[in-house]
């Protein structure tokens, strides 16, 4: 009974002092990790794509979770490159890891999930997107060439510093490669040239030998000739157009300049031109260090994307999706991997270009803006 009566006075002491130490001594809060998604063809036929963009949103993670007070993890879903997969993924995105902004890739899957930016009210920003009008809604960002900025520029080059007069289109069949023939022909028509000659081509086309050989009987030959599209088959038709032995100069958007693209034409690409974007050397050399090669202009982009997203949360005492819209809105002349980024009022950005060429099968710079 003794016992008890000294140990219950102790157990009140010890008590006392825990309580005092916590106020005292308060436990540190670990930061709230603030939650991206990312909806990317992860497999299929556009996964390269799904690597370039990884490696570029990976590198920006990591370098400000090593210098930022507040942690951010990108969560990934596969698309496929499928409409009904990425809607599948941005529906787990909201509903389980209700994440503020998801990022999203290729056109077909961010027209899918477009419509339902407003309905969830959840940040889209679009990176390998071309399709125009894209960013249309209060929650739709693309920091990524729209197709005019892509097919546009490239018109552009080959009408007034190549001096084309006529030119051929081969693009790929959706809506990529639909719009880019569309704003294409729009710009090259506005510098005084003529379209003779335009056909699309499959994703998992293999055999462009009819194509070729429709293309030949154009007569006289087109000046150029303006390639538009990714995958497997874009690499089949830049080398059977030179085991045909055309010998219109061959101009195309950036998946010609990337390195998978590269390897698989081997000399067929040689002295092509093609469009780009603007790649700061600063970008280059921390890239290399990580990865050990040169940069693309995917990982280029989505290491921008993660940075401004960065930024708007180190300013932001609350992080909503409201929030996120508003601050991309804010953001001018952003000093970017890819150059200088501004967001418009209409969620599109303005963006920088160049124009390469391949010599000895690397490539040179030839213009920029």
């Amino acid at each position: 009974m003794k016992n008890k009566k000294i140990l219950i006075p102790l157990i009140l002491i010890l008590l006392a002092v825990i309580i005092v130490g916590i106020i005292i001594y308060p436990t540190k809060k670990e930061p709230e990790v603030i939650k991206i998604g990312a909806i990317l063809p992860l497999t299929g036929p556009g996964a390269i794509f799904a690597q370039y963009i990884k490696e570029g949103l990976d590198l920006a993670t990591e370098k400000i979770n090593t210098t930022s007070s507040i942690p951010i993890s990108i969560i990934y879903e596969d698309s496929k490159n499928q409409p009904k997969e990425g809607i599948s993924a941005y529906e787990k995105l909201a509903s389980t890891e209700k994440v503020p902004v998801v990022i999203a890739a290729l056109s077909s899957v961010a027209k899918a999930l477009a419509p339902l930016a407003e309905r969830k009210k959840i940040v889209q920003i679009y990176i390998a997107v071309a399709i125009p009008n894209i960013t249309d809604g209060k929650y739709t960002f693309r920091i990524y060439p729209q197709a005019h900025g892509m097919a546009g520029v490239m018109a552009r080059y080959n009408a007034t510093h190549l001096k084309a007069k006529t030119s051929a289109v081969v693009y790929i069949n959706d809506d990529f490669g639909r719009i880019s023939f569309e704003e294409y022909t729009k710009e090259f028509k506005a510098h005084g040239g003529k379209i003779v000659f335009a056909e699309s081509y499959e994703l998992q086309q293999t055999d462009f030998r009819s194509l070729i050989a429709k293309l030949k009987n154009v007569q006289p030959p087109p000046d150029v000739i303006y390639l538009s599209g990714y995958g497997l088959s874009y690499g089949v038709f830049v080398k059977q157009l030179k085991e045909l032995g055309v010998k219109s100069q061959l101009t195309a958007d950036m998946t010609l300049g990337l390195p998978n693209t590269l390897e698989q034409v081997g000399n067929a690409a040689e002295g092509a031109y093609f469009v780009d974007g603007k790649i700061s050397p600063d970008f280059i050399n921390i890239f290399k260090q990580k990865y050990g090669k040169e940069p693309t202009s995917y990982s280029g982009y989505a290491y921008d994307i993660v940075n401004i997203l960065a930024k708007i949360i180190k300013e932001e005492k609350k992080i909503t999706p409201e929030v996120i819209a508003q601050g991309l809105l804010k953001i001018r002349d952003y000093p970017g991997a890819m150059g200088s980024i501004t967001i418009q009022t209409d969620g599109d950005s303005n963006l920088e270009f160049v124009v390469k060429q391949i010599k000895n099968g690397r490539t040179v710079l030839v213009w920029e803006k």
